[in-house]
């Protein structure tokens, strides 16, 4: 293979190593990228606020079946994207000089972020909240509130931030590969270590900044972000430590078991709050959120790693992942608007939240298709 053998993909796309794709990961990653659509699917029907359409037929924290899986889901699968994101960065930074590897980064990563930001965050919320008002004074009402990335895009900016920071301290320090675990002892060694440490910081940093709140520059909410770090760490050394990683047998069923402990150690650690015992609540979401993490990060990554179907390429999804990401807010907005005609109480709920979701995965990457095909983006994308 001939020239860059990135040059046609995107830092979140498929990564090509020994010139084959790794299609369990690429499936992986689309995976995720549908189910990120369909949690913000549900939050207006959910009654869960931090998104653009509150839906005026949902009360707060009406649902908890749909609210359980908001939960259960911001447990792992923005850590999980972060781990991919660490290890595609670690092959690129093995083919690639400091120079190289950051403006390819900032290209990838850091033009999306911007122009989503500029341009298609307003709009979504114009859409969303602010129909009633004259678009061109909603807009520069948001421009002049900039305090930087805005919306979905936080995750790019956040990935961008630790790429460049990877590629120069890898770059000034060639012996990082002397701290990688290389026993099974010394990985689960370090992972009692890594999630110990995330539980305990992600618990002080909650008293500052409450899961919701956000931090600009990147958008990121702090209440998350230690474990952001330790999964992009640990996805910067997947090739290496993969043999430990995986669950020796029978991942599917290690998948379900994960997620029937997720959903029925949830409502147990909310009795708590339920008799005033916030801070008892708070100290074991802490604990429950990165086991979560890890459990079912783990199972689901060998599922992938195992099962026949996820090891194949499904078409051109992995191509217009990245597009389906960039674009699915706009996309999911619209829908629910459409959608929410009156019907209240949790069946209706879930019914809007699949016909969203569904209708949102499939127009995203329908959207993502003809988006890399505008001349100049499918070259970034």
């Amino acid at each position: 293979m001939s020239g860059d053998p990135e040059g046609e993909l995107a830092a979140l796309l498929p990564r090509l190593i020994r010139d084959s794709r790794i299609h369990y990961i690429d499936n992986l990653r689309s995976t995720l990228i549908a189910l990120v659509i369909f949690h913000h699917a549900c939050l207006p029907f959910a009654g869960i606020g931090m998104w653009y359409y509150t839906s005026p037929h949902h009360p707060s924290m009406s649902s908890p079946v749909l609210i359980a899986f908001v939960a259960v889901n911001q447990s792992y699968f923005m850590g999980l994207l972060f781990f991919l994101g660490g290890h595609w960065s670690s092959y690129a930074a093995d083919r690639k000089p400091w120079n190289t590897f950051c403006v390819d980064k900032l290209k990838r990563l850091g033009i999306p972020a911007v122009v989503y930001t500029l341009f298609v965050e307003p709009l979504v919320g114009y859409i969303g909240r602010e129909h009633d008002k004259p678009i061109f004074s909603a807009l520069f009402t948001y421009w002049a509130s900039l305090r930087g990335v805005r919306g979905p895009v936080w995750f790019i900016a956040v990935l961008l931030f630790f790429d460049l920071i990877y590629i120069t301290v890898r770059t000034c320090l060639p012996s990082l590969s002397l701290l990688v675990p290389k026993s099974a002892a010394q990985y689960r060694a370090a992972a009692v270590v890594g999630i110990s440490t995330v539980i305990v910081s992600s618990y002080f940093i909650r008293k500052s900044h409450p899961a919701g709140v956000v931090t600009p520059p990147l958008g990121i909410q702090l209440a998350y972000a230690t474990q952001y770090v330790l999964a992009y760490i640990s996805g910067t050394c997947l090739s290496r430590i993969q043999q430990y990683l995986l669950v020796s047998s029978h991942p599917g069923r290690a998948l379900a078991l994960a997620y029937l402990f997720a959903f029925i150690s949830l409502g147990l650690i909310s009795i708590p709050a339920k008799f005033g015992m916030t801070w008892l609540f708070e100290v074991l979401y802490a604990i429950w959120n990165e086991l979560c993490f890890y459990f079912i990060g783990t199972a689901l990554y060998s599922f992938f790693h195992d099962w026949s179907h996820t090891t194949k390429r499904w078409g051109n999804t992995a191509r217009h992942s990245y597009g389906a990401y960039l674009l699915h807010a706009l996309v999911v907005v619209c829908l629910q608007i459409l959608v929410d005609v009156g019907r209240p109480g949790l069946v209706y709920g879930l019914i809007k939240t699949l016909v969203v979701g569904t209708l949102g995965v499939g127009i995203s990457w329908a959207a993502a298709w003809v988006l890399i095909r505008v001349p100049g983006v499918g070259d970034i994308l």
